[in-house]
């Protein structure tokens, strides 16, 4: 394992923001946080990235504690770099601010220049190598500290939303830049990312956090609050599209609510274990790279449901993006977090 986290805790005053028991990482796999805002994904980004550290608990990098003092702490930085979710660059040109980490690292000037030059092509910014950095637009900026990020090969590549700010073209571009690092350098690839249906297709473990907690396996449907009392005495909410989500009362308005679908249909019938049935739309469907299981994404009014497909319901190809279908699950089996 490269990192290797026990007994971890993260406060800040009286906020606890992490809190785990256990978690390793290895060597050259690439692993998706997901979670809402706030449940401490960029914290542990920091951590990780040995620019924050734990109030307790260990952290062991290549086996070895990590000791934190700064002359220790730079060297450890060397290897493993974060991209910010709003990258700041050096207000001259594209190639001093992909330079600059070179010059650090001692590198002589036709090295410097050949991977400034390879690591702008892999986020197709080659023709901006001269442009002035700032006056490069947001997708742009991202792309471009992405490059000088990957100019220094890092063993391993922490990336914080790096899609959530830019346009299509320039989140393909992150995204294929990331898994060639991946596949030229084995660097081990860890995505904080809103953008899950990329993260199902490329990671090989996807982590969910939730107040600074990990839980299951990342491909959980979690629905927040605030909850009501419905017309029929159940409570649950309504959704955009007029129909009620039920669930069982919950420990407060504010809590989440984990659902887990049984299964899907094409007609809505029920059987015995199925309490509720709510019609959607299939918005995407993905293959998870790890086990090779097809998911679906079914939008229920506006909220996404991921759902595994059968067999039988993949081999009959009667499922695709666009059609209608409904989900069902069972009020004994949603768990409140």
């Amino acid at each position: 394992m490269i990192f290797n986290i026990s007994d971890l805790t993260k406060t800040y005053g009286d906020r606890t923001i992490l809190d785990i028991p256990a978690l390793s990482f290895k060597k050259g796999a690439i692993y998706g946080l997901q979670g809402p805002n706030g449940a401490g994904k960029t914290t542990l980004l920091n951590i990780l990235a040995f620019l924050e550290h734990p109030n307790s608990g260990s952290v062991l990098y290549k086996s070895k504690p990590v000791q934190y003092v700064e002359p220790y702490l730079q060297r450890l930085r060397k290897e493993v770099i974060l991209v910010d979710q709003l990258p700041l660059l050096f207000t001259t040109t594209v190639f001093k601010n992909l330079e600059f980490g070179l010059k650090i690292r001692g590198l002589e000037k036709e090295e410097r220049k050949r991977r400034i030059v390879k690591g702008l092509d892999m986020v197709g910014m080659g023709d901006f190598i001269h442009a002035p950095a700032h006056q490069l637009s947001g997708g742009e900026t991202q792309r471009v500290a992405l490059a000088a990020r990957l100019v220094l090969k890092p063993e391993i590549l922490l990336l914080d939303e790096p899609t959530a700010n830019v346009d299509a073209a320039s989140a393909q571009q992150i995204k294929e830049a990331a898994l060639m690092a991946r596949r030229e350098w084995n660097t081990t690839l860890i995505v904080a990312s809103h953008d899950w249906q990329w993260l199902y297709e490329i990671c090989d473990e996807i982590l969910h956090l939730f107040k600074g907690r990990i839980f299951g396996t990342g491909r959980e449907t979690i629905i927040f609050g605030p909850w009501q009392k419905l017309e029929t005495n159940k409570w649950g909410k309504s959704l955009s599209d007029k129909q009620q989500l039920r669930t069982p009362a919950p420990p407060n308005q504010e809590a989440a609510a984990v659902i887990d679908v049984l299964s899907v249909s094409e007609n809505g019938a029920t059987n015995a274990e199925e309490d509720i049935v709510l019609s959607g739309m299939v918005s995407r469907l993905s293959l998870e790279r790890k086990t090779g299981q097809l998911f679906a994404t079914i939008l229920v009014g506006d909220l996404p449901f991921t759902v595994g497909l059968t067999l039988q319901q993949k081999q009959a190809q009667s499922i695709f993006p666009g059609k209608e279908i409904f989900i069902h699950y069972s009020l004994d089996r949603i768990k409140w977090i």
